[in-house]
């Protein structure tokens, strides 16, 4: 693996302190995204009384949370909906390339993208997460939207490769990986590193580790709800 340094253990708090601050909403220690853009929170490793009351209040009674790597017992009334095993790797050795023939998607394209989402079902996505960073996709023929990427979380010296969704019909035809070393070539033009989270059932991971990614951290996230 490259020298350089790993992805940060806490991304979304990374980024909301520093490139991303304009998206952050906080109280006390939590940071999360504008609810509008990423679903997304910050916490710290151990969580206090006043954490678990600025977590309900940001969310709301009955919101979800998802908090990463916490392993503590959760306060009374509060209720584990689900835990997702996740994977981030770092892609300091994947070789990116731009691809002239990729869109650079925008507003105007977001009901496609979000149709294209809940097919391929990649992970969280809002309307205006696209906000976040530059997003590209291919068009079929009949300019149906059929595959995409974009860039998600932003910590500093860091982009993190998110959305990578491929229409069913459109599979097998290496687009994906077109759209990855260019959303990479994009973050590695300005200086930082791509990085991705997953997983760790994605079968996806096989492509990923072939393009030059390597595993630097495996954690769960548990989505929690409010009392």
């Amino acid at each position: 693996m490259s020298t350089r340094v790993r992805p940060p253990a806490d991304p979304v708090g990374e980024a909301l302190r520093g490139p991303q601050k304009r998206f952050a909403e906080h109280r006390g220690r939590i940071r999360r995204y504008d609810p509008d853009v990423s679903v997304f929170y910050a916490h710290p490793p151990v969580l206090d009384d006043r954490d678990w009351t600025d977590l309900a209040e940001l969310a709301g009674p009955g919101g979800t949370v998802g908090l990463r790597d916490y392993r503590a017992p959760l306060p009374d009334g509060w209720r584990k909906l689900r835990t997702f095993p996740l994977v981030m790797y770092s892609g300091a050795d994947v070789r990116t390339r731009p691809d002239p023939a990729a869109l650079v998607l925008g507003p105007d394209d977001v009901d496609d993208m979000l149709a294209l989402i809940d097919v391929a079902q990649p992970g969280p996505f809002s309307r205006r997460t696209i906000e976040l960073g530059r997003y590209l996709g291919f068009r079929d023929a009949d300019g149906a939207l059929i595959a995409m990427a974009g860039e998600r979380m932003r910590p500093p010296g860091w982009g993190e490769i998110s959305a990578v969704a491929t229409a069913p019909q459109a599979r097998g035809q290496g687009l994906a990986e077109r759209l990855i070393r260019a959303v990479g070539a994009h973050i590695a033009r300005r200086g930082d590193v791509p990085f991705l989270h997953t997983t760790a059932d994605n079968p996806a991971r096989a492509l990923y580790e072939r393009m030059g990614f390597e595993l630097v951290e495996q954690v769960d996230l548990d989505i929690v709800q409010v009392p």
